[in-house]
């Protein structure tokens, strides 16, 4: 399997990851559950109680403010 680094680029974008790396990521996310669609909203995700925990174990504080 040919993994380029192209193909893994991240960016940010207003101070948020974006870039395919970024997708990824957030996409592996809702596979785990960590977050949820928000209604009919297709743009709209929220934090689910198990992303509050397994956030937490990675000593992720999701309250601080950048």
């Amino acid at each position: 399997m040919n993994r380029s680094p192209e193909l893994l680029k991240a960016k940010s974008c207003y101070g948020h990851l974006g870039g395919t790396l970024g997708n990824r990521l957030f996409a592996r996310l809702l596979e785990l559950g960590w977050f949820e669609r928000d209604g009919d909203k297709a743009t709209v995700f929220s934090l689910t109680e198990l992303g509050k925990q397994e956030l937490s174990k990675l000593n992720v504080d999701i309250y601080k403010r950048s």
